[in-house]
């Protein structure tokens, strides 16, 4: 029997509190009284507050000041695959970098954790827009549960399978959950996304920009989820673009009125220089830099900029440009290229040239690169050739995802894909040393190892129905 995590109960005032500040600018947004908790004025708080912990999550930011970074996912998987090579010293990242995750690291236990807070943190803001916003005005609860839904996604997607969820109760103890295999993940983020399209859809006709976003956040969300599952017909049919228009775009804001509130990925790239842009990594990696591309822009300046360690050349990236810059959640170039890839799936290569050229022809304007950001100019990339092959056109496939969907948190994902047995959730069977950076590792010694996924860290022991992963395959 499939288990679904439940997750939407609601919680104490105090429990809140202890979630800290938040992203968004509203008026004293971590303090919410507990007579408020019944108040719809309190909702701007409660979203503004789970989206600060969703971000923090997804591409954290610049808690801990000049020196340090608080990574989210976007880091942590992109360094795990082929996006980011290390650039300074700390032995955790050093190792996570060299595919040798410890589930000791204090670093990755943090990370796990803020994922964690964020599922609670959206779980428990979507509760309380159903229980006291207009349905029909309001689309709180479908943007909460969407990113709730996106939560379980990234659980599903770079962890091991048998991720223990726990819930916070609303006298602020813990119920420790039980695991939860990768497939019972994703039909927990389908259903916080099913719930999520029907809430956008409740929402009037006086609303319809608002009705159209949200229907087209929750949708991609769901085709996502069946892309994952290897239902590549169902994922374009959610992603069709009468759900999913080309020029929707859903991202999370940044600001400077706190480290907290800053952009993750600009200060462990750009700030901190704890990562740097990486090219063919570990001889099999992608060629971020070695083939030059608009979508994927960087620099090195000057010339001779070294990373923290001194050492490493450091190439930073010029997709989030300072730490005020929104950071890419969900957009729909995903949407048309999981329509590619069904027309792939289909042997209609028509369809997928089609999808994948009329994006390069037309870039959409929500993809803003260089200082000043500047949308991706139309006549920047030229017209792809059809391949000669069908492992030249996967190939293709996923070096255009690679492009559009560069530190999004897809990277990790989309080369487990590549290596899992045809079959097997939409396996592709490629070996894992063609795909996945092997071989000697450029620092301390060390040789890459076989990871292809993030551990559930040491800390999780304390739960009792906890012992280790399941497994760790792809």
């Amino acid at each position: 029997m499939k288990r679904i995590s439940q997750g939407l109960a609601l919680v104490s005032a105090a429990a809140l509190a202890a979630f800290g500040c938040h992203a968004l600018d509203v008026q004293t947004p971590d303090i919410v009284p507990p007579t408020s908790l019944n108040d719809p004025n309190a909702l701007p708080t409660l979203r503004a507050g789970a989206i600060g912990d969703f971000e923090i999550s997804y591409d954290g930011s610049g808690a801990q000041g000049s020196q340090g970074t608080t990574e989210g996912q976007v880091a942590a998987s992109g360094t795990l695959a082929d996006e980011w090579v290390n650039t300074e010293t700390f032995p955790d990242r050093v190792s996570a970098d060299a595919r040798t995750v410890d589930p000791s690291s204090a670093t990755y236990a943090n990370i796990f954790a803020n994922l964690a807070r964020a599922r609670v943190s959206t779980e428990r803001a979507a509760a309380r827009f159903r229980a006291l916003a207009d349905s029909t005005t309001n689309p709180g609860a479908a943007e909460m549960l969407t990113l709730a839904g996106l939560t379980y996604v990234m659980l599903a997607e770079n962890y091991c399978n048998g991720v223990p969820l726990d819930q916070l109760n609303a006298d602020g103890t813990v119920t420790h959950g039980v695991q939860l295999t990768t497939s019972e993940l994703l039909d927990t983020a389908q259903n916080r996304f099913t719930q999520a399209l029907a809430a956008a859809s409740a929402v009037d006709t006086a609303n319809s920009v608002r009705r159209v976003r949200f229907v087209a956040f929750a949708s991609l969300g769901v085709a996502r989820t069946l892309l994952d599952k290897g239902d590549a017909v169902g994922a374009s049919a959610a992603a069709s673009d009468a759900l999913v228009p080309t020029s929707f775009s859903y991202v999370v804001e940044h600001d400077l009125n706190s480290f907290r509130q800053q952009n993750g990925v600009f200060n462990g790239n750009r700030n901190f220089k704890r990562y740097g842009v990486a090219d063919k990594k570990g001889g099999v990696g992608f060629p971020y830099m070695s083939v030059a591309d608009p979508r994927t822009p960087f620099f090195r300046s000057p010339a001779t900029n070294l990373g923290f360690d001194k050492k490493t050349p450091q190439f930073d990236q010029v997709r989030y440009v300072d730490q005020k810059a929104s950071t890419t959640v969900s957009t729909g170039t995903e949407a048309r290229l999981i329509n590619a890839e069904a027309s792939l799936l289909a042997g209609d290569t028509v369809g997928f040239m089609g999808q994948l050229n009329t994006l390069r022809a037309t870039p959409p304007a929500y993809f803003l690169v260089g200082n000043p950001p500047g949308p991706i100019p139309a006549g920047a990339l030229v017209a792809l050739a059809t391949p000669t092959s069908d492992t030249a056109a996967v190939s293709l496939l996923f070096s255009e995802r690679a492009r559009w969907l560069w530190f999004t948190a897809h990277r990790l994902n989309d080369l487990r894909r590549l290596v899992r047995p045809v079959g097997q959730r939409g396996g592709y069977g490629r070996a894992v040393n063609a795909v996945f950076p092997n071989g000697p590792y450029f620092k301390n010694g060390l040789v890459y190892g076989n990871d292809v996924t993030l551990p559930v860290p040491l800390t999780e022991q304390n739960n009792p129905n906890f012992v280790q992963c399941i497994d760790r395959n792809p």
